[in-house]
């Protein structure tokens, strides 16, 4: 067993397999493609696209967050009790007053939208900003200049996702 091991650690190490790009874009493409054809794919399209116009907030954006934050696991509960499709905290869900059930997948979205929605506001259509809010939390984020560094990453991932989006036909 032990001899196995170390041969993959070997082989892994003088044949690297190099995945492309183009291969990881496609797989996220396929998973919310799997996902939208899923039992719930119509309810969070719907939903999204209602409150995208609602909140003024683009539709594709919306489902690049989605996919970053939950990968569209509406039952998607992370370490620090965010919660949901767009995995919100549960006093934020609470503030944004769209109903009780974080879990209900209108109302997550509703909140997550409105949330956003108010971040863009306050940080005067600056989108990379507000994303970086949405991640770390508004007082960490200046309401004008740069993204700090620990959100740099959450918004590259958002906008690598939202590449992905835009080839999706909803």
């Amino acid at each position: 067993m032990r001899a196995l091991l170390i041969l993959g650690i070997v082989l892994a190490l003088c044949c690297p397999v190099t995945v492309s790009a183009q291969t990881l874009e496609q797989a996220k493409k396929q998973q919310v493609e799997a996902a939208l054809k899923g039992p719930h794919g119509k309810q969070i399209t719907a939903s999204v696209k209602k409150y995208s116009e609602k909140y003024n907030v683009d539709e594709k954006l919306i489902h690049a967050v989605i996919l970053t934050e939950s990968g569209y696991n509406r039952y998607a509960k992370s370490s620090c009790g965010a919660s949901g499709l767009m995995q919100l905290i549960p006093s934020t869900f609470k503030a944004r007053n769209v109903g009780n059930d974080i879990w209900d997948i209108d109302q997550n979205i509703e909140a997550g939208v409105k949330h956003l929605s108010g971040l863009i506001s306050r940080h005067k259509g600056n989108v990379y900003l507000a994303l970086a809010s949405y991640n770390l939390g508004g007082a960490r984020v200046p309401i004008q200049g740069a993204v700090p560094n620990a959100g740099r990453g959450y918004v590259n991932k958002v906008f690598y996702h939202l590449k992905v989006i835009e080839t999706v036909t909803f």
